[in-house]
């Protein structure tokens, strides 16, 4: 099982040189991987509550967010072997145009190390802000990735559907090499949309007594449309804390034991973020945090 790490996207540790120096700590450190999030709004009277707080409103560390995808171009720059991952942009927030160019580059740039994780998205106010409404959020997203794939992969590519056209055309440059896309979903429809179209699910926050049959479901979707078996790679979020309620919650031992039942349940990555844990960690706790988790894990061995 691969280990990667959240990059210091959010709250008072998102500078450019603290990104800089946790990317290539993490790349001496052996992590296999690099994420970013995405969050575009903090809006003072929330239409969609976060489900992470009591009043609904995000929590301190998400107040200040980075832009995800200029975050891991700025930080491919610095790093040369260590992958470089989306976890996750909201497709209501984009066009599969606009992003499909804006990836490529990112990949072309980097040395083919992009890996793409899509959600859907939660909040109201930041999808009618981007233009958009959740309606047909399942028919979208089937576009949308088939609009990523075409561009990335034909010669010439033209679509017509009920969300997006493009006309035929050329595209490029093309990415390094078609990057991998995983879906952020839960729901069993969507996790066997999944299955037939993406490479992989990034799923976050589940017991894995609950995460392993939906693996299963989009597994057998794969399987019925002749596709490989996707990757899951799951988002740790790392709490220490003595109120023990989801995986990657509790204490470094609670934590080492989820990352062995993840493994020993075939999950082919973890990647761990320690931005949610405490608004004011100092840059020196989160690189003592990351180090121990390398050395807990044996990244490099």
């Amino acid at each position: 099982m691969r280990l990667g790490l959240g990059l210091p996207t959010l709250g008072h540790l998102a500078t450019p040189a603290f990104i800089t120096s946790v990317a290539q700590r993490a790349e001496v450190l052996g992590y296999h991987s690099l994420w970013a999030g995405e969050r575009l709004l903090d809006p003072v009277n929330p239409r969609s509550r976060y489900p992470g707080t009591r009043d609904g409103r995000l929590p301190d560390a998400m107040k200040i967010a980075l832009e995800p995808v200029t975050t891991l171009t700025f930080a491919a720059a610095s790093t040369s072997r260590v992958t470089l991952g989306t976890s996750v942009l909201c497709m209501l927030l984009h066009n599969p145009v606009v992003l499909a160019k804006q990836l490529a580059t990112l990949d072309v740039l980097s040395g083919g190390r992009l890996r793409v994780g899509l959600g859907q998205g939660w909040s109201l106010d930041e999808i009618e802000a981007a233009g958009n409404t959740s309606e047909g959020q399942g028919r979208r997203s089937e576009e949308f990735v088939t609009v990523l794939r075409g561009l990335w992969t034909s010669e010439r590519m033209a679509y017509k559907g009920r969300f997006f056209t493009v006309p035929e055309t050329a595209f490029a440059p093309k990415p390094a090499s078609c990057p991998p896309i995983y879906l952020g979903v839960y729901a069993p429809r969507a996790l066997e949309r999944a299955g037939r179209l993406a490479d992989g699910w990034l799923p976050g926050g589940l017991p894995l007594e609950m995460l392993l049959p939906l693996r299963d479901t989009m597994a057998e979707a794969a399987a019925k449309a002749g596709r490989p078996e996707p990757e899951v790679i799951v988002r740790g979020n790392v709490r220490f804390t003595g109120n023990r309620r989801r995986p990657f919650q509790g204490t470094w031992d609670d934590i080492a034991a989820d990352l062995q039942k993840h493994h020993d349940a075939g999950i082919d990555e973890v990647f761990l973020d320690f931005t949610f844990d405490d608004a004011t960690v100092t840059e020196e706790a989160f690189v003592e945090r990351m180090e121990e988790a390398a050395r807990m894990w044996d990244v490099t061995g």
